[in-house]
């Protein structure tokens, strides 16, 4: 072991800027070798994906693809569409790649400014950072106790990391086990081999190991270890490892930790009750709007709630990304020509939208409609009409839940138009309490345990409705786990989630329409059942970089 001979601070310095094959392998007295558990652990905030890093995991893409997003039937002034030039705009040609999920997405994207790679080197890097410190666990000095934190830490985020890269880049586990996935490395060693893509199954075993191993260290740890805001917990690891199950199709198992998440984590985490927000004044809906039918700030104005990702939230089990990679792509306005006025229906046009099929899934009386969603203010009626459209029937932003930039009057201004907030310190992701609900559910429900299922369901239900309880079209018409899948992508819409749902739930139709600018022509594109483009093609500049790696799904 060498001496440790310079400030963890420079160490971190040091780390940006070693490759993968060579990370953490001393040559020289002035390299930092760890030598303590402690030392370890502070390796291991390198491979958390905060804020802080600029991590990319989605690249804004993982909502677009999905049956949840739709684009504009009109973007152009209909008096001067001669003078048009949006489609000249980078990351409309971006979107245009995504949502007509083109086999060359990445070379369409990359030559126009957008860099879809980074989801996937991001993901390794971070890895590596995971793997170092199981490399050196066995080596360094340091109590049992702090030895054990740090492996169920690195395991715990080594296999979030391959959960998400094997759900975009592998084929759905329940279609194909044995196809292509991911190359794995689970040391931050230098190794002599081929770095080709494991099966989708070898992949999975890593990840439900990994987070085996993972609780299983943390439940023989004192309860101060369990949990550490910020830091990989035993309830981020039980949710995980039920996710895992879940997408696998192993019902008992997704039960089974999805039920000892809630049993043993009730104490500190809980479903968020909108009804709060709602008495708060967090509304997209103002209170006083179907009153007035003249006033067109009463109109517009939203108010949304700054903390739902935020640990101050009791849903939050882990934070993590950042809001500028989530909304990236949808959160991007056009403007006509130089007009900057905030008018309705003429300056300004939103590419994305929430989809109908989301939209009008949600009963009027569901508080996530108001909480939730984002309403566009460009594509409403005349705010001097006598009243707003129903709230199932009218346009919504492709993103929610974020931090919304606001000057504190709910009243959108030039300049301040309900986007999300995207500087260095805010969250764009979270796993949640609430979804341990959702996996129980939809697990019980495959094992033809109905009652159970709509027993989870309700628990969800009695804290989205000011009644306490859900209508009948959320309860009736469909089997239990017709029910739950509605659920599911009601509460977790644009949380990047439903694009792996759809892909293991059967990988259905989904058809997409694009709008020409000029003449309102519209051509539309569709996936086919189980269609090959359900899984992302390996990225061009990846297959260069990696030739061992095959780009066939």
């Amino acid at each position: 072991m060498k001496t440790y001979l310079i400030p963890l601070t420079a160490y971190f310095i040091l780390l940006a800027f070693a490759s993968c094959a060579d990370f953490l392998k001393p040559r020289s007295q002035s390299e930092f070798s760890p030598e303590t558990a402690d030392q370890l652990n502070e390796l291991l905030v390198s491979a958390l994906p905060d804020p802080s890093t600029g991590m990319n995991l989605t690249c804004g893409f993982l909502d677009i693809v999905s049956d949840d997003v739709e684009t504009l039937t009109k973007y152009v002034d209909p008096r001067n569409p001669a003078t048009d030039l949006w489609y000249s705009v980078p990351y409309v040609s971006a979107v245009y790649a995504l949502y007509t999920w083109r086999s060359d997405y990445d070379v369409y994207m990359r030559t126009n400014g957008h860099y879809v790679t980074e989801s996937y080197t991001d993901a390794y890097k971070k890895i590596v950072y995971a793997n170092a410190p199981l490399d050196y666990i066995d080596e360094v000095s340091g109590d049992a106790a702090m030895k054990s934190y740090v492996k169920a830490q690195a395991y715990t985020l080594r296999a979030f990391y391959y959960l998400h890269l094997v759900n975009m880049y592998g084929a759905p586990y329940t279609a194909d086990p044995s196809g292509p996935g991911v190359p794995l490395r689970t040391t931050a060693a230098k190794e002599n081999r081929k770095m080709t893509r494991s099966t989708v199954g070898e992949v999975y075993r890593l990840i439900v190991d990994d987070l085996r191993s993972a609780v299983a260290l943390f439940e023989g740890l004192e309860p101060s270890y369990q949990y550490r805001q910020s830091r990989p917990t035993l309830p981020m690891a039980l949710l995980l490892l039920a996710r895992a199950y879940l997408y696998m199709g192993d019902w008992e198992n997704a039960a089974r930790y999805a039920q000892n998440l809630i049993d043993g984590w009730a104490h500190r985490f809980r479903i968020k009750d909108l009804n709060e927000l709602v008495a708060a004044g967090y509304s997209n809906v103002h209170a006083d709007a179907a009153a007035d039918s003249s006033t067109a700030n009463v109109k517009r104005t939203q108010k949304f709630y700054p903390d739902f990702l935020s640990y101050a939230n009791p849903d939050v089990i882990w934070l993590y990304g950042t809001a500028g990679d989530v909304a990236q792509l949808t959160a991007q306005e056009m403007a006509q020509g130089n007009n900057s006025r905030l008018k309705n229906n003429e300056a300004f046009a939103a590419l994305t939208h929430a989809s109908p099929g989301l939209v009008s899934s949600y009963d009027a009386q569901d508080l996530r409609l108001r909480a939730y969603l984002v309403r566009d203010l460009y594509s409403e009626p005349n705010y001097s009409a006598a009243a707003n459209p129903p709230l199932s029937t009218g346009k919504y932003r492709a993103y929610g839940k974020l931090r919304i930039s606001d000057d504190g009057s709910g009243i959108p201004s030039t300049g301040n138009r309900f986007l999300p907030a995207q500087d260095s310190r805010t969250y764009g992701q979270a796993l949640r309490f609430t979804e341990a609900y959702l996996i129980l559910a939809e697990a019980q429900a495959q094992l033809g345990h109905a009652g159970a299922a709509i027993s989870a369901l309700h628990e969800i239900w009695k804290n989205r409705f000011a009644s306490r309880a859900a209508p009948p079209s959320y309860t009736s018409g469909d089997d239990a786990v017709a029910l739950v899948r509605k659920e599911r992508r009601r509460e977790l819409c644009f949380e990047a989630l439903r694009w792996f749902d759809l892909r293991r739930q059967g990988m259905a139709p989904v058809s997409h329409v694009w709008y020409e600018l000029q003449g309102g022509k519209s051509q539309t594109f569709t996936l086919k059942q189980n269609d090959p483009g359900y899984t992302f093609p390996m990225p061009e500049t990846i297959l260069l970089a990696n030739p061992d790696i095959t780009k066939a799904n």
